[in-house]
């Protein structure tokens, strides 16, 4: 065999036993989670994972979001780790969302056909909108409370920014609405996304994620120290997200997220509307949370989405000033092993407070 034979060999051995290593870590849906599908009015079926109220409903039910590379598990991933799983043990009916393309999300027809120039925008104009639809059909109710985490926030602050109704309030968690810092990590971003996103229509991050399961959270590389904070994210959970939670990425959201970053603005894809300046109209009130270890969305980031908000809001860090046991990273939020206990009780005390 010549080398470059036994080169591709190694490859795709390395490749079937990273994907059947990574399937180890993976955690199924138990069976009280009914998925649900809300079509788009571009022809997408987005996926829903709905779990029912646990007695009577408290309240108005609840839409998850996820950030960019992640899907509808980033919200529900297993009992201890599922903010989707804890409001409905608290009395509401809670749907966490896949964004079209990731954790089950596709277009509905392939034989027609289908544009893989999604950006954020359109998460906002099709997919946001095409959830909520389905919450009401199922619930009958006419709002929702709306947590985003991360791109999800932002889909958040998008959606609202262009007049967007049925959000009763919503919370923003790690969701940065300034780029520029200086930072090491914004060239490598920046560079990053040019590159991918010019010549990619779609980055398969869940395959280097499943290649690579067996070394995740043991072996601590550059994405891990800007992601999350290992006390509060252990390597097993982290494992167990990196085969569960990971999500496909869209090349035309890293070219938006590109231009965020040259611009240092919150600007549709093409450049024509800046969403910042439009927040000042925003009545609904909303919780903007940051990660005082969050290294991808650094307080300040966060904190100026909160700063633009118009109407009725809060904001505070997670971390140990606030009473928290460790400081926050940015994973944490959704998946840190104290997020129910210290983080997501201040959520729900402000969907409560906002009634």
């Amino acid at each position: 065999m010549t080398s470059r034979v036994l080169a591709l060999a190694a490859s795709a051995s390395l490749l079937l036993s990273g994907c059947a290593l990574a399937r180890l870590y993976h955690e199924p849906l138990p069976p009280e989670a009914e998925v649900l599908q809300a079509r788009t009015d571009d022809g997408w079926n987005i996926a829903l994972i709905h779990y029912r109220p646990a007695g009577p409903p408290t309240g108005l039910p609840v839409l998850l979001c996820h950030g960019i590379s992640a899907n509808g598990r980033n919200m529900d991933l297993d009992a201890q780790h599922s903010l989707a799983r804890w409001f409905a043990a608290r009395g509401r009916e809670a749907f966490a969302m896949s964004l079209r393309g990731n954790g089950g999300s596709d277009y509905a027809d392939e034989k027609a056909g289908r544009s893989p120039a999604y950006s954020m925008d359109t998460y906002a104009t099709q997919d946001v909108p095409a959830a909520l639809r389905k919450v009401r059909e199922v619930t009958g109710a006419a709002q929702v409370d709306y947590v985003g985490h991360s791109m999800g926030g932002l889909i958040g602050y998008i959606y609202l920014a262009r007049g967007g109704q049925g959000f009763h309030a919503a919370t923003f968690l790690g969701s940065p609405t300034r780029f520029a810092w200086g930072r090491d990590l914004e060239r490598r971003l920046r560079d990053a996304g040019g590159v991918l996103g010019g010549h990619l229509t779609t980055v398969d991050v869940p395959l280097l994620a499943n290649v690579t399961a067996p070394i995740h959270g043991d072996v601590r590389t550059y994405a891990d120290t800007v992601l999350y904070n290992p006390d509060n994210v252990p390597a097993p959970l982290w494992k167990k997200f990196m085969s569960t939670g990971v999500g496909s990425i869209s090349g035309a959201v890293l070219q938006q997220f590109t231009l965020w970053l040259e611009k240092d603005a919150m600007v549709s894809a093409d450049g024509a509307i800046d969403y910042y300046p439009a927040l000042a109209k925003v009545t609904t009130p909303v919780l903007v949370v940051a990660g005082k270890l969050d290294r991808t969305a650094p307080v300040a980031g966060v904190k100026s989405g909160y700063d633009a908000l118009g109407g009725p809001k809060r904001f505070f860090v997670a971390g140990e000033q606030n009473g928290f046991r460790y400081d926050y990273g940015h994973m944490d939020l959704v998946i840190g092993d104290r997020a129910s206990v210290e983080l997501w009780p201040r959520v729900l005390a402000f969907f409560e407070a906002s009634r």
